[in-house]
């Protein structure tokens, strides 16, 4: 086992205790137990851990669905319903690549020898990047809910997006609120095996549908 040397006692004067104005997302329900600060850039967050009683569960619709994520389409569903893909990658491309060229400008330094400019760039793109990452989250979100609330039964593809391609997919997948509701409907994942044939593998093949080239290239 390793020794960490101890850190020097704080023996200045207490702390003073003040309050903080915060943008609630939305109002806190039930007792809180845990409260955590989280920072991103120059914004910080704070995380709220809640106990409440078990809620109430979503009134039943008897619709069963399945759903199929995809590259040209966001999600497309048993029904014919298609989910258009918002790109919000695409969308901030220009801006992005903008503000990578003026970092390119300024050298590789540490952190504490970077100008004021140098840091207003560092910041530009950092800012970008977790517009677009909140907002595939915010679209992932949403879409989900609106399964919830529309089906009782949701079976989604089993797929293992990573033993496909290197690289990682650019839709998030949508955190199905069934997972940690439970309330929310049941669902299912349905193996990938001959799920490219035709007939959806149910007539006699003598050997499996084989993909010819990587999805998403």
């Amino acid at each position: 086992m390793g020794c960490h040397p101890a850190r020097p006692r704080h023996t200045g004067p207490p702390a003073r205790r003040r309050h903080i104005k915060v943008n609630p997302h939305r109002s806190v329900v039930g007792k809180v137990k845990t409260v955590s600060a989280k920072r991103e850039g120059r914004r910080w967050y704070v995380v709220l851990t809640a106990e409440q009683h078990q809620p109430e569960p979503l009134p039943t619709t008897g619709s069963v669905v399945g759903i199929d994520l995809g590259i040209a389409s966001f999600l497309t569903d048993s029904n014919g319903a298609f989910v258009p893909n918002p790109r919000h990658g695409r969308r901030a491309a220009a801006r992005l690549l903008a503000a990578q060229q003026a970092l390119s400008r300024f050298p590789r330094v540490r952190r504490d020898k970077r100008t004021a400019n140098h840091r207003r760039a560092v910041e530009k793109v950092t800012e970008l990047h977790r517009k677009v990452r909140r907002q595939r989250l915010d679209h992932a979100h949403k879409t989900a809910l609106g399964l919830v609330r529309a089906h009782d039964f949701i079976a989604h593809e089993d797929l293992r997006i990573r033993s496909m391609v290197k690289a990682p997919p650019r839709n998030p997948t949508p955190k199905h609120r069934a997972d940690s509701c439970p309330t929310g409907p049941p669902r299912r994942p349905v193996s990938t095996a001959r799920s490219t044939m035709p007939d959806g593998g149910c007539s006699s093949r003598s050997s499996p549908a084989r993909l010819k080239a990587p999805v998403g290239k």
